[in-house]
């Protein structure tokens, strides 16, 4: 079953502080800010803290902040455990704290270290998701980055992918609890909550046919005997 709670309230209303973690290019930066942008409007900028740890990825502060100065909201870079654990500390007050990770594939050995960076108190990992990668893919990310305590997601770049279904059945098989759904790249706009009667419906939709699809001239290849049994 998939892990929605209608009833829960949204991430900007519940509040916390939230690690993001993922693969490269999944998201993670926008996602976070979507969500600042929630949490923002609602409650204010004051309310919103942003902290990135990318250190790896050119540009990745700067993008954080850009997205950060249009919200009204500044953004952080911490170099290390302690730097973390004092902007934590400078941001104790804040509604909700965003931290930005580095993008790592699930068998780059430097995981365990981003892992072992975050296992703080009152740190929640919220995983990432491109909902637009192949179902194997999204099977090994949630498997390696559920390891380091992840139980919460995000669907990031639903616009993107022609099928649904890989990403649903990744979130039910590993029980991931859906937290909300990025549809698009504008910060405040494309964003929207997990609504479970939606995400079926559209993975049932598909925009057209596979060109992977078996054609009529592949069927004899499909269904002739084994070179064994000849």
């Amino acid at each position: 079953m998939l892990g929605l709670d209608p009833a829960a309230p949204t991430l900007a209303e519940e509040g916390g502080v939230y690690a993001l973690v993922g693969a490269t290019g999944v998201g993670k930066t926008t996602t976070a800010a979507k969500i600042a942008a929630q949490c923002a409007r609602l409650h204010g900028p004051a309310s919103v803290g942003l902290i990135t740890l990318d250190m790896h990825r050119a540009g990745a502060h700067e993008q954080l902040r850009a997205h950060g100065r249009a919200m009204g909201v500044v953004a952080h870079l911490a170099h290390d455990r302690a730097a973390l654990q004092e902007l934590l500390a400078l941001f104790h007050g804040k509604r909700m704290v965003l931290i930005d990770t580095a993008g790592l594939a699930p068998r780059d050995p430097r995981r365990r270290d981003l892992l072992d960076l975050l296992d703080l108190p009152g740190i929640a990992r919220l995983m990432v998701l491109n909902a637009g990668a192949h179902g194997d893919t999204l099977d090994e990310m949630a498997a390696s980055f559920k390891i380091g305590g992840a139980r919460q997601a995000v669907l990031s770049k639903t616009d993107e992918a022609v099928k649904l279904g890989p990403a649903l059945d990744t979130l039910i098989r590993h029980q991931l609890v859906l937290r909300g759904v990025a549809h698009g790249p504008r910060t405040s706009q494309d964003w929207k909550p997990a609504l479970a009667a939606e995400l079926v419906r559209d993975s049932m939709r598909a925009a057209q046919r596979s060109p992977f699809d078996p054609q009529p001239a592949d069927l004899e290849l499909f269904f002739s005997p084994g070179a064994g049994e000849l």
